[in-house]
């Protein structure tokens, strides 16, 4: 039985990365007693797949969880077990029956974000994001890689001091990077995902 989740991952649970979220659900899945179905081999794992994960310090609203049970459940009763626990910063809000294998990433290519921050932090963003190009050149394994960052970004909107777009398999952090904008001075939220059909712009 496969089951897809809509959770919430906010507030001091922004700060764990994407293993130690492997970890703490797999931790929940015990807690709960949600029966959750595991691969062969020497070293068993739960049998789950995301989206993209999620970058470190970011909070991520509607994200994205497929899972395998070994019982036949209520998409009520799992959303119930899972919610049980209680755990600050974390909340599942729907959970849906899956036919099929399913592929989060190809179903939903378009992510949602807002970045909001000081009005001057983000006028240096805006003014990037103006740009009709937006190269990123890093130096990997001794060569100089260049990337067209501006392809990947859908859309993009300004309201106030906070700006959301929605992008195509890349966070805002490198566009942060570019304009020369410390992580540490946004607040940088995941609003969801969209497929290709329904694309649009998050809210803050």
């Amino acid at each position: 039985m496969k089951k897809r989740v809509y959770f919430d991952k906010y507030e001091d649970m922004r700060f764990i990365s994407h293993l130690d979220l492997i970890r703490f659900l797999e931790r929940l899945f015990k807690k709960t007693n949600l029966p959750i179905k595991y691969s062969n081999g020497f070293h068993p794992r739960p049998k789950m797949s995301f989206g993209n994960p999620i970058a470190l310090g970011t909070e991520a609203f509607g994200e994205i969880m497929d899972i395998e049970l070994e019982e036949d459940l209520s998409n009520a009763e799992v959303l119930r077990r899972l919610n049980s626990a209680q755990v600050l910063g974390f909340r599942v809000q729907e959970v849906e029956s899956l036919e099929g294998k399913g592929n989060i990433v190809e179903e939903y290519p378009y992510t949602r974000y807002s970045v909001e921050g000081s009005c001057s932090v983000v006028d240096r963003l805006e003014a990037l994001l103006q740009q009709d190009q937006i190269i990123e050149v890093r130096e990997k394994k001794g060569k100089t890689v260049t990337r067209e960052l501006k392809q990947r970004i859908v859309s993009w909107k300004r309201t106030e001091n906070c700006i959301t777009l929605s992008s195509i398999n890349i966070s805002p952090n490198a566009y942060l990077e570019l304009s020369d904008i410390r992580q540490q001075e946004v607040r940088i939220k995941r609003l969801g995902y969209e497929k290709a059909k329904d694309k649009g712009e998050g809210l803050c």
